[in-house]
């Protein structure tokens, strides 16, 4: 594989991700012609709602699902067919941290059995080198090697999340997926495992491909962002001015959507919504697939589909009305209230 600092650690050009619909001779399409890159050292946040495709993705980098189309490079090499051997050499620079990290561990066993694993199988590591370097990595994310020999039973949510991490750690990736890493966490300890993923990328120079639903939190860690809606990219760009001046109708639902600390703030922004939630999302259409949920929607939303394209904000927007929200002459947090609710039909079997 290639070293070169201009190739990209990951590049994701045209992921198309589909699951057997509901029919024998139908599919829903999950991840719709979906692109970008993540660089060396660099966070890429992609953020969308549950059942956007953003866990899909990160299906797809690992193998876990087919791709129905387009490609997936790792440090310069196409990984998009990879076989088994292929993915236990990848392995080693590629890591993933789920939601539930209990949930990836047997509570029959100890920790250090259960993170041990992959190195004695995937590097080859005897007993006490991989315990050598599993205490390095349980040190490196603030926990003891005495942590080995317990259960995980015994840990806390935001210790086991830790865990997770050393884990992934152990391996020495220079790649790593975090999806909706911190979301079952708790306000403060979520802010000390960010800011432990924030050191540990500034000190081995990780890349990360960070996935939430969570704006606010993705516009903390990442360098760039990606928005999906019904599995497309609806906007995306650097998270500095993404996360404080969103373009796309959807990305601004979302960041008036988030919490803030100030209650008189908070109470202003849901009386300025006309729906609490969005409504499900909606099934693709020839248009924009948030057509049938934005009030700004005219009728080439409903039948052009809208290219993303660079805007003078240095951010790349899919949408006709643009032009409208930037000058301000439309407010595009308001949901129009006779949008159709799809039936569970129109949603693919992703959980995130």
């Amino acid at each position: 594989m290639s070293t070169c600092a201009d190739v990209p650690l990951v590049e994701i050009s045209d992921l198309t991700v589909r699951y057997p619909g509901p029919g024998r001779r139908t599919a829903v399409t999950a991840v719709d012609g979906v692109s970008f890159t993540v660089g060396r050292g660099r966070t890429v946040g992609v953020v969308g709602e549950s059942g956007s495709g953003k866990s899909s993705i990160g299906a797809a980098l690992f193998g876990l699902v087919p791709t129905a189309g387009g490609t997936i490079r790792f440090d310069g090499a196409d990984i998009t067919g990879a076989d088994r051997a292929e993915r236990r050499k990848l392995a080693r620079s590629m890591q993933i941290v789920f939601q539930d990290p209990y949930g990836s561990m047997n509570p029959a066993r100890t920790v250090g059995a259960t993170l041990g694993e992959a190195l004695r199988h995937n590097v080859g590591l005897d007993a006490a080198r991989t315990r050598a370097r599993l205490a390095t990595a349980l040190q490196e994310v603030g926990l003891p090697e005495s942590a080995l020999d317990r259960y995980p039973g015994q840990f806390s949510g935001g210790q086991r999340q830790r865990l997770a991490i050393a884990r992934a750690l152990a391996m020495e990736p220079s790649f790593v997926v975090c999806d909706e890493a911190v979301s079952a966490l708790d306000l403060s300890v979520q802010a000390q495992v960010l800011n432990l993923l924030v050191r540990l990328r500034e000190r081995h120079g990780l890349g990360y491909l960070f996935i939430s639903h969570d704006l606010a939190i993705v516009r903390y860690l990442s360098d760039e962002i990606v928005v999906l809606y019904a599995g497309r990219v609806v906007e995306s760009g650097p998270a500095h001015i993404l996360g404080d001046n969103p373009g796309h109708p959807y990305t601004r639902t979302l960041l008036a959507a988030a919490p803030v600390p100030d209650p008189f703030a908070q109470a202003e922004r849901r009386a300025g919504r006309q729906a609490d939630r969005l409504p499900a999302i909606a099934p693709a259409t020839v248009g924009c697939a948030f057509a049938g949920r934005c009030h700004l929607a005219v009728e080439r939303c409903r039948t052009e589909r809208p290219e993303l394209r660079i805007r003078p904000s240095d951010v790349a927007v899919a949408c006709h009305r643009y032009d409208d929200i930037a000058a301000g002459g439309a407010d595009p947090l308001r949901i129009n209230p006779s949008a159709p609710v799809p039936g569970p039909t129109a949603r693919h079997p992703e959980s995130q």
